[in-house]
């Protein structure tokens, strides 16, 4: 139990962090700097392995590291939560529900790109960030109270 209830709270910190790496990439206009031409620039940086040496594209590429790293987290503690047999069943169905909308975060992620960063799609990305967010910290609520 605590190390399912371990797992959730480091998504927790990792979505998080992608929420407000996600929102100064926006403020700061960083957006597209790693490229917007899919799939040539993602997940690389302009074609390459690692973004040029400047604040911006370094700020989208950890963007797009956090990312990854909030799918993988959440995609293991769904599988988790989903394996164990005394996981309360209320933080389970926020699990899923989070992991569906992480999917099609993705999806939209994908769309902003490929819409030059258009002002109502990088909204609907960021509400959607932020209704994956509520899922998991939820879930989090949920299973701590059940502990």
């Amino acid at each position: 139990m605590q190390g399912r209830n371990a797992l959730l709270g480091s998504t927790v910190v990792i979505v998080f962090s992608l929420l407000v790496v996600g929102a100064y990439v926006t403020a700061a206009g960083y957006g597209g700097l790693c490229g917007l031409n899919t799939p040539e620039d993602w997940p690389l940086c302009n074609g390459q392995l690692f973004p040029p040496p400047s604040l911006g594209p370094v700020i989208e590429y950890t963007h797009r590291i956090l990312a990854s790293l909030s799918g993988l987290f959440l995609i293991i503690t769904a599988l988790v939560f989903w394996r164990s047999k005394d996981a309360p069943s209320g933080a389970k169905k926020l699990i899923y529900l989070a992991l569906v909308s992480v999917f099609v975060e993705i999806v939209i992620g994908g769309v902003v790109v490929n819409t030059n960063l258009s002002a109502p799609v990088v909204t609907l990305h960021q509400a959607f960030a932020l209704l994956v967010f509520g899922f998991i910290v939820g879930a989090t609520a949920v299973s701590f109270r059940k502990a």
